[in-house]
Protein backbone atom coordinates (compact mmCIF):
# COMPACT_ATOMS: atom_id res chain seq x y z
CA UNK A 1 0.00 0.00 0.00
CA UNK A 2 2.88 2.44 0.51
CA UNK A 3 4.59 1.53 -2.42
CA UNK A 4 0.77 2.34 -4.29
CA UNK A 5 0.80 5.82 -2.53
CA UNK A 6 4.04 6.73 -3.84
CA UNK A 7 3.39 6.24 -7.41
CA UNK A 8 2.70 8.49 -10.23
CA UNK A 9 -0.82 7.65 -10.65
CA UNK A 10 -1.52 8.22 -7.22
CA UNK A 11 0.60 11.76 -7.37
CA UNK A 12 -1.34 12.64 -10.58
CA UNK A 13 -4.91 11.90 -9.03
CA UNK A 14 -4.62 14.49 -6.03
CA UNK A 15 -3.32 16.73 -8.42
CA UNK A 16 -6.52 16.51 -10.24
CA UNK A 17 -8.05 17.85 -6.56
CA UNK A 18 -9.60 14.17 -5.80
CA UNK A 19 -10.66 13.63 -2.63
CA UNK A 20 -7.87 12.01 -0.22
CA UNK A 21 -10.62 8.94 0.42
CA UNK A 22 -10.74 8.69 -2.88
CA UNK A 23 -7.35 8.22 -3.96
CA UNK A 24 -6.71 6.11 -1.39
CA UNK A 25 -10.00 3.93 -2.13
CA UNK A 26 -9.61 3.60 -5.43
CA UNK A 27 -6.46 4.44 -7.12
CA UNK A 28 -4.25 2.98 -4.41
CA UNK A 29 -6.24 0.40 -2.66
CA UNK A 30 -7.46 -1.50 -5.97
CA UNK A 31 -4.01 -2.02 -6.90
CA UNK A 32 -2.59 -3.03 -3.71
CA UNK A 33 -5.41 -5.43 -3.54
CA UNK A 34 -3.64 -7.87 -6.15
CA UNK A 35 -0.64 -8.34 -3.30
CA UNK A 36 -3.33 -9.09 -0.83
CA UNK A 37 -5.19 -11.69 -3.09
CA UNK A 38 -1.92 -13.62 -3.85
CA UNK A 39 -1.39 -13.52 -0.51
CA UNK A 40 -4.41 -14.99 0.55
CA UNK A 41 -4.56 -17.80 -1.84
CA UNK A 42 -1.51 -18.94 -0.92
CA UNK A 43 -2.66 -19.06 2.33
CA UNK A 44 -4.75 -20.92 2.00
CA UNK A 45 -3.22 -23.42 0.20
CA UNK A 46 -0.75 -23.45 3.38
CA UNK A 47 -4.09 -23.82 5.71
CA UNK A 48 -5.00 -26.96 3.46
CA UNK A 49 -1.81 -28.59 3.92
CA UNK A 50 -1.18 -27.46 7.70
CA UNK A 51 -4.71 -29.24 8.46
CA UNK A 52 -2.80 -32.44 8.86
CA UNK A 53 -0.42 -31.50 11.41
CA UNK A 54 -2.46 -29.63 13.58
CA UNK A 55 -4.87 -32.07 13.58
CA UNK A 56 -2.30 -34.43 14.65
CA UNK A 57 -1.01 -32.39 17.08
CA UNK A 58 -4.54 -31.21 18.77
CA UNK A 59 -6.38 -34.36 17.87
CA UNK A 60 -9.04 -33.43 16.22
CA UNK A 61 -10.89 -35.44 13.99
CA UNK A 62 -11.03 -34.16 10.58
CA UNK A 63 -9.75 -34.46 6.74
CA UNK A 64 -5.78 -34.23 7.95
CA UNK A 65 -6.71 -36.89 10.45
CA UNK A 66 -8.31 -39.13 8.30
CA UNK A 67 -5.42 -39.42 5.68
CA UNK A 68 -3.01 -40.28 8.75
CA UNK A 69 -5.08 -43.13 9.38
CA UNK A 70 -5.75 -44.69 6.26
CA UNK A 71 -2.12 -44.24 5.05
CA UNK A 72 -1.27 -46.33 8.69
CA UNK A 73 -4.11 -48.34 7.89
CA UNK A 74 -3.28 -48.91 4.30
CA UNK A 75 -6.22 -47.97 2.54
CA UNK A 76 -4.70 -46.64 -0.42
CA UNK A 77 -8.07 -45.61 -2.37
CA UNK A 78 -8.88 -43.38 0.71
CA UNK A 79 -5.82 -41.79 0.32
CA UNK A 80 -5.52 -41.48 -3.62
CA UNK A 81 -9.42 -39.81 -2.65
CA UNK A 82 -8.32 -37.26 -0.10
CA UNK A 83 -5.29 -36.33 -2.13
CA UNK A 84 -7.41 -35.71 -5.14
CA UNK A 85 -10.26 -33.71 -2.75
CA UNK A 86 -7.52 -31.61 -1.43
CA UNK A 87 -5.57 -30.83 -4.85
CA UNK A 88 -9.19 -30.01 -6.50
CA UNK A 89 -9.81 -27.86 -3.44
CA UNK A 90 -6.09 -26.07 -3.62
CA UNK A 91 -7.42 -25.59 -7.99
CA UNK A 92 -10.32 -23.98 -6.70
CA UNK A 93 -8.60 -21.48 -4.55
CA UNK A 94 -6.43 -20.37 -7.22
CA UNK A 95 -8.80 -20.37 -10.01
CA UNK A 96 -11.04 -18.27 -7.68
CA UNK A 97 -7.98 -15.94 -7.17
CA UNK A 98 -7.60 -15.59 -10.99
CA UNK A 99 -10.97 -14.76 -11.81
CA UNK A 100 -10.87 -11.82 -8.65
CA UNK A 101 -7.52 -10.60 -10.07
CA UNK A 102 -9.63 -9.82 -13.53
CA UNK A 103 -12.52 -8.23 -10.91
CA UNK A 104 -10.01 -6.01 -9.35
CA UNK A 105 -7.50 -5.20 -11.95
CA UNK A 106 -9.32 -4.08 -15.41
CA UNK A 107 -6.45 -4.66 -17.38
CA UNK A 108 -5.88 -8.29 -16.10
CA UNK A 109 -8.50 -10.26 -18.74
CA UNK A 110 -9.69 -13.72 -18.83
CA UNK A 111 -9.08 -14.55 -22.18
CA UNK A 112 -5.70 -14.53 -23.94
CA UNK A 113 -3.74 -11.74 -24.73
CA UNK A 114 -4.93 -9.22 -27.29
CA UNK A 115 -3.90 -9.72 -30.84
Amino acid sequence: MLDSLRADYVRTARAKGLAELRVVGVHALRNSLMTVITVIGLRLGELLGGAVVIEQIFVIPGFGNLIIGSIFERDYPLVQGVALVTAAAFVVVNFLVDVSYSLVNPRVRLTGAAD
